[in-house]
């Protein structure tokens, strides 16, 4: 069952469960569950004439596999220009991911700044792939294909805080859209992971993420490249961001997050 069969899913109904093929430990990956409760939005707000701007995420609990997901939303606020609403995941009644999503519609200014264009260093046939071991990677890896232009592996023991790469569904079928783009994004490790020298949980905490308009057309078979820093980190927390090019170099979108590192228990 891959990532379109749930946004399928979640299209058609809103209680359903989680495949454990999606598991990361005992819980959903987090990159499917906010990229599920974005396509409920879309879904029942029918926003076709607005760009998504910004999405925030709490990832406020973990989400139980083979366990009914019951999917929600509410409208916040509803301008000439902006749009936004919040959608939430839960189970049992609990929230277990919450976004509040920003939709705009286009508007004529006078101000125009383009980012300076990106290009990875190495290769698709140069960089590393990321390798799908089952048992010791997390389930959900297998659905993506990661490949590593600069940085480590998980449990590098590495002293260098950037990770960066191409990155796709190991088997795309059409383009992306934004949700199938954040759910990708997530699929990296956090760039903190590298650093760590045995494995060690870590877990994303809050995400922030920008998309940013206007943006060249995607094929289904494009590779985006992302280029992720930690910009600080102590006592078991830590702050990256991250950006996301189109293969022409366009920038697509910003990213930050805030991850718990937990190598060492009390």
């Amino acid at each position: 069952m891959d990532f379109e069969y749930y946004q399928d899913k979640v299209r058609q109904v809103s209680i359903f469960p989680i495949d454990s093929e999606w598991g990361q430990g005992r819980s959903a990956f987090g990159g499917l569950t906010a990229a599920l409760v974005l396509t409920h939005i879309e879904q029942q707000t029918g926003l076709t004439d607005r760009d998504l701007r910004t999405i925030n995420i709490h990832f406020c609990g973990a989400v139980i596999l083979d366990q009914p997901c019951v999917f929600t939303h509410r409208v916040l606020s509803e301008g000439k220009s902006v749009f936004q609403v919040e959608g939430q995941l839960l189970q049992d009644g609990q929230v277990k991911t919450q976004i509040v999503a920003c939709f705009s519609a286009q508007r004529q200014s006078a101000i125009q700044v383009a980012h300076k264009p990106v290009f990875a260093e190495k290769s698709l046939s140069e960089a590393m792939q990321f390798p799908f071991i089952k048992g010791l990677a997390p389930d959900f890896v297998q659905y993506f294909d990661l490949r590593i232009t600069d940085g480590s592996l998980p449990g590098s023991g590495t002293k260098q805080s950037r990770l960066a790469g191409w990155m796709r569904f190991r088997e795309p079928s059409k383009p992306l859209d934004d949700s199938a783009m954040l759910c990708l994004i997530d699929a990296w490790p956090p760039a903190v992971m590298p650093m760590l020298d045995k494995p060690a949980p870590t877990s994303s905490i809050t995400w922030n993420l920008e998309f940013i308009q206007p943006r060249e057309p995607l094929d289904a078979e494009d590779y985006l490249f992302y280029e992720c820093d930690v910009i600080q980190a102590d006592f078991g927390y830590a702050h990256t961001e991250a950006k996301i090019f189109h293969p022409n170099g366009q920038l697509l979108a910003l990213s930050r997050q805030l991850v718990g590192v937990y190598d060492k228990r009390g």
